[in-house]
């Protein structure tokens, strides 16, 4: 603290002050010990600052020099409140967390990146300290200032245009699930200790069978690499929750460029060469390279990426993601990266791993022994207290130790399975008679299919209206091209013959939807999906030696599920009461931020028809009457079913098109996967293509189409009324196979886009 003590000694009425926050900043830093080492190497930064300020301080009484000096001591004031932020609240009171990497990213990072820009300013008023001319040195400043904005700008503009995946959130919400005490049992195995501490790239598997906790026991240990690594130097952490309802994430360019995205996070300056992609306007996904992602790993030494249920990727893209994973932790590199994946032992994930003698750890019932009672206990006891609620009505304290300790006994360590179990508890509980509850403890299923089972009995005892909700929603969920949002499930499940504008929908609240379906169903980031994977797996996947109830019977039948919900969908775009295509990006955004369904509506609809087999009389029907409206409001279809589905949450414009040119039934089919369906193709698509097909065969990556086209002699390079051709569409809409058909058919690699 030399550097200190001369800025007192240079003017001790201003520096003492500056001095005694940084004492304070010191002490709170004592009490957050994991932060007390960075806190102290930051302080000891002013020191480079505070000698020549002591010099300069002499000529104060100089406005240029006076205006400066209070400059630099207003940045050191600003350090010490927005450090002090970090740990203390508004009310004055130290700041408590459960989660350090939540804690970390909230306040910490901010304040860290915050601490960079306050460095810089600081520099360059010791710039201008050091210069005679005052009307060059102000005009320094502002261009100085201006120059650091723009790159910061440019640097938010960069960490949302690379992906709108948010899996810190998915984090937060799957750590939200840990019981205090448990997962220790992992982060203290020899094998996990020696791959944590390793200076070399090394790869760890964990895995274990359904419903034994392997993605809450990922968010521990992101959680424990986070605490013991987050705050190193030159030290980088990412990862990924697979999750079988989101398809964008089969894809291995969008992982890749996901954790290009958080490695960027906690680099100062982002890459040129990434920048370049994005001004030049081309697609993210050509950020998904293996290159980029080991050309970033570069500018750290140690990087940690965390890997949940990988057999949550569908098997025929597994081999991507398996591959990426042992490329990076054998590529020969002066870094290390370390890699922790959590999956099932299925056959091509055990065969990959084994043949690398990856080192593995299993989570077996006997390792998780203590954390079920642990988490059966606390779970008991919030139920007991009708946290949040749910209420287990239970008189003795006997009998609560009874049904921790029957839990605990049949569980095999399966973590959803007793919270299965406490529900039904909980229902059973409700005649306020233990001995009823006795009677159902007695009678608990023994695995998860039976628990299913008995789930599926008490759904179908339910008043009529319940049961066929419940079939409604569950369709939904299990079907639906990708996860629903909250409102549009509630918006969907309510649609029915009675409707006839859109005002006669009455969206149904979440809680009898959830009600409904007997707790198969969880609300989770916005989101509507199964409890877990397996419960897709058993409504969706026959199983011999299973009894076959109704509901299980109508929910394998996929087709006849699709059937209905393309009529749902169909229904839907019938109320919308749009009757041209939107003036501009403003007036379709509103269309769509109005009517919660709109855009899975207008982009599933025929992902469904082409699901059914073959298309339902009444869907044909209902699509007569749609292609019988007229030009412009086949434009406003075409326009809609142009959109982008990938994000529930908003809508991207960059795809947005005016739609200048006249639209028919056969343009619609070109820009659709109706194209696939041969019934609607026959009756609809006559023998010579409409304007710009081979553009919308482009944008919908319809394949067959393509060929037939080509075949036909459509110009392969034409431009459209907005200069641009076929590849361009194919490339903006991520259509890999298109582009690659389009290219090997000569197309123009150099056109637009």
């Amino acid at each position: 603290m030399r550097g200190v003590a001369i800025g007192i000694q240079a003017d001790p009425a201003i520096s003492s002050p500056v001095v005694g926050v940084l004492q304070v900043i010191i002490d709170i830093g004592l009490e957050f010990s994991k932060f007390f080492t960075r806190l102290t190497d930051m302080i000891c930064e002013f020191e480079d600052y505070l000698g020549p300020l002591s010099e300069h301080s002499q000529a104060a009484d100089i406005e240029l020099i006076e205006s400066a000096v209070v400059s630099v001591y207003t940045n050191m004031l600003d350090f010490g409140w927005k450090a002090r932020s970090v740990f203390v609240d508004s009310n004055g009171k130290r700041r408590r967390f459960t989660s350090f990497r939540a804690f970390k990213r909230q306040h910490w990072d901010t304040f860290e990146t915050e601490f960079m820009s306050m460095k810089q300013q600081m520099q360059h008023h010791l710039h201008v300290l050091q210069h005679t001319v005052q009307a060059t040195h102000f005009n320094h400043a502002r261009i100085t200032a201006k120059s650091r904005s723009g790159p910061w700008t440019e640097r938010t503009a960069f960490l949302s245009w690379v992906s709108d995946v948010d899996f810190e959130e998915v984090h937060q919400s799957t750590y939200a699930k840990k019981q205090r005490g448990t997962g220790d049992w992992l982060t203290r195995e020899p094998r996990f200790q020696e791959w944590m501490q390793s200076s070399h790239s090394s790869l760890l598997w964990c895995n274990g069978k359904p419903g034994i906790g392997k993605s809450v026991l990922s968010s521990h240990v992101l959680e424990h690499i986070t605490a013991e690594a987050g705050l190193r130097e030159k030290t980088a952490i990412c990862f990924a929750y697979y999750n079988y309802r989101d398809t964008r994430l089969a894809n291995i360019t969008t992982i890749i460029a996901i954790l290009i995205k958080q490695l960027c996070q906690g680099m100062q300056d982002i890459p040129d060469n990434l920048l370049e992609i994005m001004r030049n306007a081309r697609s993210p996904s050509l950020l998904g390279s293996k290159q980029y992602f080991f050309s970033l790993t570069e500018n750290f030494s140690e990087v940690f990426v965390v890997f949940d249920a990988l057999d949550e990727c569908p098997e025929e893209r597994r081999e991507d993601i398996l591959g990426f994973i042992t490329e990076v932790v054998t590529m020969p590199a002066p870094h290390c990266i370390k890699v922790f994946a959590t999956s099932r032992r299925e056959m091509d994930i055990t065969e990959a791993f084994v043949k690398k003698d990856v080192p593995t750890i299993q989570i077996s019932a006997g390792n998780v022994s203590a954390d079920i009672e642990t988490f059966a206990r606390s779970r008991v006891e919030e139920l007991r207290s009708g946290q949040h609620g749910k209420t287990l009505y239970i008189d003795s304290d006997d009998f609560t130790e009874e049904i921790i300790r029957t839990l605990a006994q049949k569980a095999e360590g399966m973590f959803l399975w007793v919270n299965l179990q406490l529900e039904n508890l909980c229902q059973a509980s409700k005649a306020r008679n233990d001995e009823v509850v006795k009677e159902a403890l007695n009678t608990l299923p023994w695995n998860l299919p039976d628990t299913y089972i008995r789930i599926l009995e008490r759904i179908e005892t339910q008043a009529p209206y319940m049961r066929d909700l419940a079939i409604r929603s569950l369709s939904w969920v299990l079907y639906a091209e990708r996860s629903l949002s909250t409102k549009e499930l509630q918006t969907v499940v309510a649609i029915n013959s009675k409707c006839k504008t859109q005002e006669d929908l009455r969206p149904i609240s979440i809680e009898v939807i959830l009600e409904a379906c007997g707790n198969l169903l969880e609300e989770a980031n916005r989101v509507i999906r199964p409890i877990h994977y397996t419960v897709q797996e058993f409504l969706t996947t026959a199983a011999h030696g299973k009894p076959q109830h109704a509901i299980r019977r109508q929910l394998l039948d996929s087709k006849s599920v699709h059937k209905i919900l393309s009529l749902d969908c169909l229904m839907y775009i019938g109320l919308m009461s749009f009757s041209g295509p939107a003036y501009d990006e403003w007036e379709l955004s509103q269309r769509v931020d109005e009517h919660d369904l709109a855009i899975y509506a207008y982009t599933s609809f025929d992902y469904h028809i082409l699901n059914c087999g073959e298309p339902s009389p009444d869907a044909m029907n209902k699509l007569e009457r749609l292609f019988q409206r007229d030009s412009a409001y086949l434009a406003m279809l075409l326009q809609m079913t142009l959109l982008s589905n990938d994000n529930i949450y908003g809508i991207s414009m960059a795809r947005f098109n005016s739609i200048d040119s006249l639209v028919t039934p056969a343009t619609i089919i070109h820009s659709t996967r109706l194209y696939n369906v041969p019934t609607i193709r026959q009756r609809w698509v006559g023998q010579t293509p409409p304007i710009y097909a081979l553009h919308l065969a482009a944008s919908a990556g319809l394949v067959d189409a393509i060929w037939q086209l080509l075949g036909d002699g459509v110009d392969i390079n034409e431009k459209d009324g907005a200069e641009c051709a076929s590849m361009y569409y194919a490339c903006q809409y991520g259509h890999l196979d298109v582009a690659q058909i389009l290219i090997r058919e000569g197309a123009d690699i150099d056109a637009r886009g």
